[in-house]
């Protein structure tokens, strides 16, 4: 029995299933992942594996296990982010059912729940394919990384939103790599059907701002009221199309892959003070986001954004219009031809029978900071598929995973490391761009 056989017998639909569920069972909302790491570094140490938490900021954890190899040879880095995007209660999420909250249940071989898709589920496969390897006894030539980290989820601190919930945005990968953490390369289970994710988006985030005098609404008796000027909110909605309009034009000149990339999203606003009926809006925030893709420059973004706002000042005398950069998160890409690709796509062919499809996420994900640090990072889960077959159902019915999908996936990984970390060290060099 060859190696990679004997640690696939390790690999049952149950053990995934049940990791699954056990994570889904502790909640891990953005800024609160800490509970999350503790499990997962006990079951890296019960697996005989070193394994160290990472605060990263006060209760917040990344969770580093290693699966030491003999030396000489390439490493490999599993793993994901911890976090989920909502707590569950949230205004707009708590009414939208059991696949919006953390309260995993289970209808057959499906999982339903918060984090079971995004992504605890591939989580669960990438650790029971490394707890498989260990339980071999088998010492690869290259160490085996996991890794599990905090805010990988697209938040940022901005206005009142200051606290650890809203710190995300891969603040966990990039303290990671700060910290001298190290691989060949590396792999994120995040939710991608089974296909490799070359290449990851980013984003420039503006704050633009505008104000007013405070007037009142009422008038007094049957004296007409003076006319007064634009209030702040009317100011920025007459402002709004013409900036979106702007804006568009930009990002349809974004091309990544031969495809269009670019997009311009409103995102938020606020203005005036809601507790004050009487009073017109005497300030108002709006924020918009720019996307990214690949080794796109946020400058160009940037400074895009700063001639819309100088054209618009210029149009309406009375706008009085300011920007601010809120964040920016630049994505990455890696060469499609790159060996991580060609190990992973043989090690998924010899799962299922066929190479899987080569595709780029538009989004921001963590791996963009490895791979800006110098280690080729990719995407590749077994979930993301909806029960129905049709994708808005994972929309309307919240997140949800396929058992046996998750140990299909399990094997993948089995198969990726044991193939890699026996290779010689340098056998997976090459360089990250497209």
């Amino acid at each position: 029995m060859s190696a990679i056989e004997d640690a696939l017998g390790y690999v049952e639909s149950s053990a995934v299933r049940d990791a699954t569920l056990a994570m889904m069972g502790i909640p891990s909302p953005v800024g609160e992942e800490g509970a999350l790491a503790r499990y997962l570094a006990d079951r890296l140490r019960a697996a005989g594996l070193r394994a160290e938490l990472q605060e990263v900021e006060q209760g917040r954890f990344n969770v580093i296990g290693v699966l030491e190899g003999n030396g000489g040879g390439t490493s490999l880095m599993l793993g994901g982010h911890l976090d989920t995007p909502y707590r569950g209660d949230e205004e707009g999420i708590r009414e939208r059912g059991s696949g919006y909250r953390p309260e995993p249940r289970e209808e057959g071989e499906w999982i339903f729940g918060l984090g079971s898709s995004n992504m605890k589920g591939g989580l669960a496969s990438a650790l029971v394919a490394v707890e498989a390897i260990a339980k071999t006894r088998l010492r690869l030539r290259g160490d085996i990384l996991f890794v599990g980290l905090v805010g990988e989820t697209l938040h940022v601190p901005v206005a009142a939103y200051r606290a650890a919930r809203y710190r995300g945005t891969g603040v966990g990968a990039r303290a990671l790599v700060q910290s001298g953490v190290r691989a060949d390369a590396a792999v994120f289970a995040i939710q991608t059907l089974s296909t490799i994710s070359a290449a990851s988006g980013g984003f420039v985030y503006f704050e633009l701002t505008t104000g007013a005098d405070p007037f009142s609404t009422f008038r007094r008796s049957s004296v007409a009221a003076h006319l007064p000027p634009r209030d702040a909110l009317e100011k920025m909605l007459g402002a709004i199309p013409r900036l979106q309009a702007r804006m568009n034009e930009f990002a349809a000149t974004r091309r990544f892959a031969g495809q269009p990339s670019g997009y311009a999203h409103a995102i938020a606003i606020e203005g005036g003070h809601p507790f004050r009926p009487s009073k017109k809006a005497s300030f108002c925030r709006f924020y918009f986001e720019v996307g990214l893709m690949g080794w796109d420059k946020a400058e160009d973004a940037i400074e895009e954004m700063r001639r819309a706002v100088g054209a618009l000042n210029k149009e309406m005398p009375d706008l009085g219009m300011e920007m601010q950069v809120v964040h920016s998160a630049e994505g990455a890409a890696v060469a499609k031809d790159a060996p991580v690709i060609a190990a992973l796509s043989a090690a998924h062919a010899a799962a299922y029978g066929a190479r899987p499809r080569i595709t780029w996420d538009g989004w921001c994900t963590d791996s963009s900071a490895l791979t800006r640090a110098g280690i080729p990072a990719v995407n590749y889960g077994p979930q993301g598929r909806s029960r129905s077959g049709d994708p808005r159902d994972m929309i309307a019915r919240g997140e949800h995973v396929h058992v046996g999908d998750l140990a299909a996936g399990a094997g993948v990984f089995v198969r990726l490391a044991c193939d890699v970390c026996s290779c010689d060290q340098g056998a997976l060099a090459a360089r990250p761009a497209v």
